[in-house]
């Protein structure tokens, strides 16, 4: 089959439908770990040992990424760490992450950083619902996460690996700029005879993705019947319909009829996969002439469609316009109306202000002789109680003028070596006051 006969059947549909279904089984994402991942801790890992759990993250985001998948992986049982490295008793394991990639996409390590931050921020909240306040330890740590971006394209990868390159100016801060790199798994960078040689189901998986050309076909149909079989000779039978899955789709995507591609899917459940493409038949030229015929019949389809398109934008241009002018004519009128209607409301409008205003400047006024009267009977008080505090005031002054008499009277008569009883008499002689009183005050100049 020469080269410019070479005729792609690639389809981002089949590409996606047929990851989910690989990335979904734990028997494959186990043998995936083991053959492709960079990781010494997978190479033993078991099936029991992985946990899909997808549907907590992937949902959260497009819907194109559907085939991306999220994996919990056991590492318990594999790794030994000391009590100090670990004294919050924090569960061990990996989560790995995998998108699945058809083409080149740029952004691919900002896609990464997201479902990693979300991950660990889930974990965290997990972690604290079962011990409250656990994140702010000194020993918390958060699950390491593999990132994997398995691309099936033939093109190279030519996007930046560590996130930083994605970076402007990223010199400028250096170390302070999040470094990290995903795993990337090229599946054209296998040959048949590398994928074969895993000997596992993966790898036949793998070899049906990397068929996107007739010559793909012919490079499967010539791998060794035998060892393709061999592989087989074990699986369940789960594991062998999902291949059939993978193959009818891969039938379907080259317009293969439905008999002979079910003829052609009843040989993975003989598990003789290797005769998978056997009596299959690809007519080039006629499938170009019908390709030619479809364009042709596309191109007057579009030619047609164009001048109905043409012939109804007029008559829509034309019943727009009309539709305009009326819609003009229409608001002009109810402009008009607005405004007759407008001009009533503010003539009503004043008129009720004016009574509002008249009857608010008729209210402050009686409120305001209302204030006038209480403030007026409010100073009188105000007179008579300063009357009444000046009487007090003096006849306060009196007594303490009085008091300040017997004081020295007292005082002198004390000097004078008079006895209590003269002393005593003199005072209810001269200022008026009873013995009691008399006996009080000598009591107080002596107590002093």
């Amino acid at each position: 089959m020469c080269k410019e006969n070479r005729t792609i059947i690639d389809n981002p549909q089949f590409r996606d439908s047929s990851s989910k279904l690989i990335f979904g089984d734990n028997i494959l994402s186990c043998q995936f770990f083991r053959d492709y991942a960079d990781m010494e801790i997978l190479r033993n890992i078991q099936p029991e040992d992985i946990e899909d759990v997808s549907e907590r993250y992937v949902p959260l985001y497009s819907t194109e990424r559907e085939s991306d998948t999220v994996k919990k992986v056991n590492i318990s049982k594999y790794l030994s760490v000391d009590k100090d490295d670990n004294t919050l008793d924090l569960p061990l394991y990996i989560v790995s992450l995998v998108e699945h990639k058809t083409k080149v996409e740029y952004n691919v390590a900002m896609q990464m950083l997201r479902y990693m931050v979300h991950i660990w921020e889930d974990y965290e909240k997990e972690m604290e619902k079962e011990h409250s306040g656990i994140s702010n330890m000194k020993d918390f740590r958060y699950p390491p996460i593999l990132p994997i971006v398995y691309y099936e394209g033939k093109r190279m990868w030519t996007a930046p690996m560590n996130l930083s390159d994605r970076i402007l100016c990223k010199d400028l801060l250096g170390k302070y700029l999040p470094h990290f790199q995903y795993q990337l798994v090229r599946l054209h960078d296998y040959s048949n005879d590398e994928l074969l040689k895993k000997g596992d189901e993966i790898s036949l998986t793998m070899l049906i993705n990397k068929i996107v050309s007739l010559e793909d076909i012919e490079a499967f149909a010539n791998l060794p019947d035998e060892q393709v079989n061999e592989i087989l000779k074990d699986t369940p039978e789960y594991l062998l319909q999902i291949m059939e899955k993978l193959a009818r789709a891969l039938f379907y995507s080259l317009c293969m009829p439905e008999d002979k591609t079910e003829e052609a899917v009843a040989k993975i459940k003989e598990r003789k996969m290797g005769r998978l493409f056997e009596n299959v038949t690809f007519n080039y030229q006629a499938e170009m002439e019908s390709m030619r015929n479809k364009k042709r019949e596309m191109e007057k389809e579009i030619q047609e469609m164009e001048e109905q398109k043409e012939k109804e934008i007029q008559e829509m241009e034309e019943q727009k316009e009309k539709e305009i002018r009326e819609m003009e004519e229409q608001k002009e009128k109810e402009i008009q109306e607005m405004a007759e209607q407008k001009e009533k409301e503010i003539q009503e409008m004043a008129k009720q202000k004016e009574k509002e205003i008249r009857e608010v400047e008729e209210q402050k006024e009686k409120e305001m002789r209302e204030v006038k009267e209480q403030k007026e009977k409010e100073i009188q008080e105000m007179r008579e109680e300063a009357e009444e505090k000046n009487k007090q005031l003096e006849k306060q002054n009196e007594i303490m003028k009085q008091e300040r008499e017997i004081f020295l009277q007292i005082s002198k008569m004390s000097v004078r070596k008079c006895s209590k009883t003269e002393i005593e008499n003199f005072l209810v002689k001269n200022f008026s006051i009873t013995k009691e009183e008399a006996r009080e005050e000598i009591r107080k100049v002596y107590e002093d």
